[in-house]
């Protein structure tokens, strides 16, 4: 068995920056997880799957610290299951962030609701848990994941540069789940955005819509509106002499006092 490699020198403030990353990584998804927890009401579907990808990623930071922290000089039991989890947790992770892209394609776009998100849901968890899942225990197994000197890494354990079919096994690890990524949620998110932005300007003149269809085109409310009116006309050059209200309409004369007050509609100010 060939000697391993010599370990790549890191510098103190490298270490330092990534160590910060991952506390800042595992502060952020704890908080996740924990407004998750403490308030039921923002239990819905999308918060839920970003409630499992904080847990992937809470993981992966937390492996990762774990790796940069105790600096690897070489193959040991704790490096390959350090090496796992971050293979596992980060894997997950991507699959994860997809899921929550398609989730809201499907979401806005495709309108899918009820049972359908239902049945979607698990097939989120079976692929998003089961295939990382999957890939680690094959790499565990052939003995894949091993100490990488810190040459493809920035101090935690990988995959082994021993290994001849170190390439696809990098690709099969991460690489390539996060190339897909990189090309599947920019394609997701623009069509979403070209769904809003087809289907958004009407949404703008709702409330217009609203008052035009139940104000404007309602005899009883525009009666009641123009009477408004009226009053506020009044109002603003009120009689000097006259000791009515400004929405009060004027006593009518005697002798058509009965004729006036059964040609008025009740409730409406005379003219």
């Amino acid at each position: 068995m060939p000697p391993p490699a010599p370990p790549t020198v890191l510098v103190p403030s490298e270490r330092a920056v990534v160590l910060l990353s991952c506390a800042l990584s595992a502060l952020g998804s704890g908080l996740l997880v924990a407004t998750h927890a403490l308030w039921p009401d923002l239990r819905s579907r999308a918060r839920r799957l970003l409630l499992f990808l904080s847990l992937a990623d809470l993981l992966s930071a937390a492996s990762y610290f774990y790796g940069v922290l105790q600096d690897f000089a070489g193959p040991s039991w704790d490096c390959v299951l350090q090496g796992a989890l971050s293979t596992f947790a980060n894997t997950s992770s991507f699959f994860w962030t997809v899921a929550i892209a398609l989730y809201l394609y499907l979401s806005i776009v495709r309108a899918a609701r009820g049972p359908r998100t239902d049945r979607l849901f698990w097939i989120f968890h079976v692929v998003s848990w089961g295939v990382p899942l999957a890939i680690t225990v094959a790499a565990v197994a052939l003995k894949k994941i091993g100490y990488d000197a810190s040459d493809v890494s920035v101090g935690w354990c990988w995959i082994d540069l021993g290994a001849e079919d170190r390439v696809l096994w990098m690709l099969l690890t991460g690489k390539l789940w996060e190339m897909l990524a990189y090309v599947t949620l920019p394609l997701l998110y623009l069509l979403v955005r070209k769904h809003i932005n087809r289907a958004g300007i009407g949404n703008t003149f709702q409330g217009g819509a609203n008052c035009i269809m139940f104000v404007l085109c309602t005899r009883a409310v525009r009666t009641r509106l123009f009477s408004l009116c009226c009053c506020c006309c009044r109002s603003s050059q009120p009689p000097a002499d006259s000791p009515a209200g400004p929405c009060e309409a004027p006593a009518p004369s005697k002798m058509g006092e009965s004729q006036e007050s059964r040609r008025t509609p009740e409730g409406l100010p005379s003219t």
